[in-house]
């Protein structure tokens, strides 16, 4: 049977007794439970949220809940969304019977924890939420005898229709079938007609368990009132199959805009609980709480543990990789077994190896804490070695055609790493001023994948958060083509944060100045006598490389019939969640 759960949220418009009053004509409705929202201001927002003064005008003290939820229980099951650990701590107190958490506080490592030695029924929320954050959040329960419930679904004020994305609703029940049940939390305009009828096509998918919100008088036009029930006629049946396609969705996790928005709006971030000074130790100074942000991924606390702080911070001010003191690691990626240019590692200009000139190139980024090469175990890539020694780097062989396998069992070998800067070692004019500004934006707004792809081609680099890479690692189908590492991002972008580094429009040049070929081996020599001409033989810039090409156009003509290496046809990036991580 499904139960049926009526939400109160705020629709009791701040008073208690509406509170009491809507849940018991609720429960005398038929609902199976009814669930109040159990939140102190100080412990949901930042002070200067905008909404700040909303939530605090709506919110109970303990007194109140304390005679509300008694009563309420004396007629039948009382669930409550905790929004903290001042909230649960009360529900708790209370003897609700049974707890949800919010999609924002998914990755509320304080939160969970204390949860998950609970022994009573307990609601994940999911909307606007990452696969890898649903998984977070799951494993805090893998020992719990009581499988947590996924709630999928989100509040727009009302969700539109095509927002609702029901065939989620499968993917969340495959994917996590041995370890949560799901449900699913109407949010829909109470307005519609159709309100009725999604919950219907939901328990037709298999749910467990219907959210519904409530409201005594929905003409009032209260708080909440958008998504809230009122008996209507239905619409004709044409009309609610044609719906019906609509809810269903294209793609599960395809995040609409709306959805994108209110994941901006409510997802809660690690800031400090007060003023603290450079090289504190991150750790019970943490708390989540939502910030007036639109673009800053939430980290998790592991990621943050036990760290030292970078700087000084207030209260109240976001934890990110910017503010505390974690390795920027750069990877370059080589090996002397090249199909088009037979070992190009070791070609030489103005005296010097190819590998030789990106490690120099390399160390001029003032972001990047160390360089690791990485190669492979074969006898002819020692040289590589003896070049990684020489230049006084980190080194790791591995994997000869797994290339992420390769860098992850490399970079094992480094403690407390944030972001790993991918470099090939086609790409030795890598450019230091876009490697650091890649770096600071990425680790600012907490991103998965950064890309600065509208610099020339050769010059750009990739920054990559070091657990997306793992994730990568670990879940997906075939990892055999990670060559192309790239396009595990990109073909799976609706789940990964990717940003792109802003590139001045005078340096959006249209050069190919990787190596890959010959023609491309010897316009980068060309460019790099010059450059030695001019006394910046490692230490040139993008307008350098313009001017260059400015005085000497036609060796532009060098390499420009090259046709860019194609991926193979098998190459398979798919992901599959279900696995089991690893690393």
């Amino acid at each position: 049977m499904t139960e049926i759960i009526a939400e109160i949220a705020n629709s009791h418009q701040g008073s208690p007794r509406n509170a009491e009053k809507l849940a018991i004509k609720s429960l005398e409705a038929g609902a199976d439970a009814v669930k109040f929202q159990i939140y102190f201001t100080d412990e949901l927002l930042v002070e200067n949220h905008p909404r700040y003064l909303h939530f605090k005008k709506q919110s109970f003290n303990e007194r109140e809940w304390s005679k509300i939820i008694n009563k309420v229980k004396k007629r039948g099951k009382v669930y409550c969304d905790i929004f903290g650990l001042k909230a649960f701590k009360l529900a708790k107190k209370l003897g609700v019977d049974g707890y949800k958490i919010h999609s924002s506080d998914l990755v509320n490592y304080f939160l969970l924890k204390n949860l998950s030695k609970e022994k009573k029924k307990v609601f994940l929320s999911t909307g606007g939420s990452k696969i890898a954050e649903i998984k977070y959040a799951l494993k805090f329960f893998k020992d719990s005898k009581n499988k947590p419930i996924l709630l999928h679904g989100f509040q727009s004020y009302p969700t539109k229709i095509e927002d609702t994305k029901l065939k989620r609703i499968s993917f969340l029940k495959r994917y996590f079938k041995n370890c949560a049940s799901v449900g699913y939390q109407d949010h829909t305009s109470g307005g519609d007609p159709f309100n009725f009828y999604l919950p219907l096509i939901a328990i037709g998918m298999g749910v467990c368990a219907i959210e519904k919100h409530v409201t005594l008088n929905r003409k009032k036009k209260g708080t909440d009132y958008y998504s809230s029930i009122e008996p209507k006629e239905l619409k004709k049946f044409i009309e609610i199959v044609k719906k019906s396609n609509e809810a269903l969705g294209k793609n599960v996790f395809s995040f609409s805009k709306s959805e994108n928005n209110y994941r901006a709006e409510v997802k809660k971030h690690w800031v400090s609980n007060k003023n603290l000074s450079k090289n504190n130790i991150v750790n019970e100074n943490m708390i989540m709480k939502r910030v007036h942000s639109t673009n800053f991924e939430p980290l998790y606390y592991d990621e943050i543990k036990g760290t030292k702080l970078f700087k000084n911070i207030l209260k109240d001010e976001i934890i990110n990789f910017s503010n505390i003191k974690k390795k920027n690691v750069a990877v370059i990626v080589a090996r002397s077994n090249s199909k088009r240019l037979k070992k190009k590692a070791y070609l030489k200009i103005n005296g010097k190896s190819l590998i030789d000139h990106l490690i120099r190139r390399t160390k001029l980024s003032k972001k990047i804490d160390l360089i690791i090469l990485c190669t492979t175990k074969k006898k002819n890539d020692d040289k590589i070695i003896e070049i990684a020694k020489r230049n006084k780097i980190l080194f790791f062989r591995g994997d000869d055609q797994d290339v992420l396998k390769r860098m992850i069992y490399g970079l094992k070998k480094i403690k407390s790493v944030a972001s790993v800067i991918r470099i090939t070692g086609d790409d030795i004019m890598v450019d230091p001023h876009y490697i650091d500004k890649s770096i600071t934006e990425h680790n600012r707004l907490n991103a998965d994948y950064t890309s600065s792809k509208d610099l020339p081609s050769g010059t750009e680099v990739e920054v990559f958060n070091y657990r997306t890479l793992k994730q990568i690692f670990n879940i997906s189908e075939d990892t055999s083509g990670t060559e192309y590492l790239t396009n595990y991002i990109k073909d799976n972008k609706d789940y990964f944060k990717i940003i792109e580094t802003r590139i001045n429009k005078k340096h959006k040049l249209n050069y190919r100045l990787t190596i890959d070929t010959i023609e491309d081996f010897l316009l980068v020599k060309k460019l790099l006598e010059h450059m030695k001409e001019i006394n910046k033989e490692h230490d040139y810039t993008i307008d350098d490389i313009k001017n260059f090409f400015i005085k000497f156009p036609k060796f532009n003509k060098i390499n420009k019939n090259i046709i860019q290496k194609k991926i193979p046809i098998s190459f398979n990036t798919k992901l599959d969640w279900g696995k089991n991580e690893k690393i």
